[in-house]
């Protein structure tokens, strides 16, 4: 029995590789960064959510931030206008998201029951902590954080894929 196991989270963890190192898209809802959520994830070897904007654009993975908050959300963030000046868009365009879901290799972390229409099997989601229940439960994977941590967690390990390749 155990190493069953041991095989199943050795094939989700490639699968997870897998995903990462081939994302050429983002897609984090605005909804994340709001003041209700932790601050940052603050491990030394990982870059700060202001370093992932310029880090994963060398690597060819655009950052899509989206929702209905975006209009404020480079402000609101701290991001300040370091989105577009690295190439990465803002938008509350749902057909701009699904038209990226159906093109492109992509990461997507959601926090909130608006997301679950872009969970798709073929997208890589990620459901925050806190997020509901129904949306848990069709994700690829729950991280344990919220908020911006959640965004730099899964930042990084895209970085941390990509470079392994």
């Amino acid at each position: 029995m155990q190493k069953r196991r041991t095989d199943v989270l050795t094939k989700i963890r490639k699968d997870m590789e897998k995903s990462f190192s081939e994302a050429a898209s983002l897609l984090v809802n605005t909804g994340l960064f709001s003041p209700v959520y932790g601050g940052e994830f603050e491990i030394p070897e990982n870059l700060s959510a202001r370093e992932l904007l310029f880090e994963l654009r060398s690597l060819d993975t655009d950052i899509v931030f989206h929702g209905s908050e975006s209009g404020d959300f480079p402000l609101k963030s701290g991001f300040g206008n370091l989105i577009e000046q690295n190439g990465h868009h803002i938008t509350d365009n749902y057909d701009y998201v699904e038209n990226i879901l159906r093109e492109k290799k992509c990461v997507l972390i959601g926090s909130e029951i608006s997301d679950i229409d872009f969970f798709l099997p073929r997208v890589f989601s990620i459901a925050t902590c806190s997020a509901p229940l129904d949306l848990k439960m069709i994700s690829s994977y729950v991280s344990n954080f919220d908020g911006e941590s959640v965004f730099v967690e899964i930042g990084n390990l895209i970085v941390n894929s990509k470079k392994e390749m």
